[in-house]
């Protein structure tokens, strides 16, 4: 049996008979994946979450642990959502109506993380007040805030923007690191440990995915132009 442990999963759970424990990696449309014992799993929900839901924050989303009941020859059925120890969510603005909102409801996209790097990239775009209101939702997440200063190769100092992000949240840990050069990825290494994940957040093209790219040493991302 998959030891939950090994992902960071800290609670205890015996699964029914006849269902296995696992963690989602990838939502397309209505199309799991999960990590389980056996490999990769193709999955689906089991028709009681479309029936007994109330709202967005029932279903499951990258990063839940759940129980399966296992197909080893078809789509597997996502039978119980574990419960969550941390979670990124945003509104989700829906019924509309007479140019109104009629219900906001919640919907969780990320589930059971322990760091959030906060990406802001050394350009012209460069704002401690936009990296303060990201700090802000972090710790909402209930998840350690790490700060990361992207695309330091391209600026003439990396000091002075790092002094003024501590200025403003002195208890943050904050990095200047390049994906291009290398530069300053090491310091990145102690929050990169089996067991835990890491939620990256930042504005579109201060570099999450040339990090991620980076970190596991081939291009697993497309990166595309800002």
């Amino acid at each position: 049996m998959i030891d939950l442990k090994t992902y960071g999963y800290t609670q205890t759970e015996i699964p029914p008979e006849g269902m296995i424990p696992g963690r989602i990696t990838e939502l397309r449309r209505e199309q799991y994946t999960v990590v389980t014992e056996y490999g990769e799993a193709a999955a689906k929900l089991k028709g009681k979450f479309y029936y007994d839901s109330q709202a967005r924050e029932a279903f499951p989303c990258v990063g839940d642990f759940v129980l399966l009941q296992y197909n080893e020859s078809g789509a597997s059925q996502i039978a119980r959502l574990l419960p969550r120890r941390s979670k990124f969510s945003r509104a989700d603005f829906s019924g509309h109506a007479a140019g109104y909102v009629k219900t906001v409801l919640e919907q969780v996209v990320a589930a059971n993380f322990d760091t959030v790097f906060i990406l802001s990239s050394l350009n012209a775009d460069f704002s401690v007040n936009r990296i303060l209101r990201y700090l802000t939702q972090a710790r909402q997440f209930g998840a350690q805030p790490v700060v990361v200063l992207t695309k330091a190769d391209l600026a003439e100092d990396t000091g002075q923007p790092a002094a003024g992000v501590l200025a403003a949240a002195p208890d943050v840990p904050v990095h200047a690191i390049s994906s291009y050069t290398g530069y300053g990825l090491e310091a990145l290494d102690p929050y990169l440990r089996p067991g835990r994940t890491v939620v990256f957040l930042g504005m579109s093209g201060v570099g999450k995915s040339s990090l991620l790219n980076a970190l596991m040493g081939q291009d697993v991302m497309e990166v595309k132009a800002i």
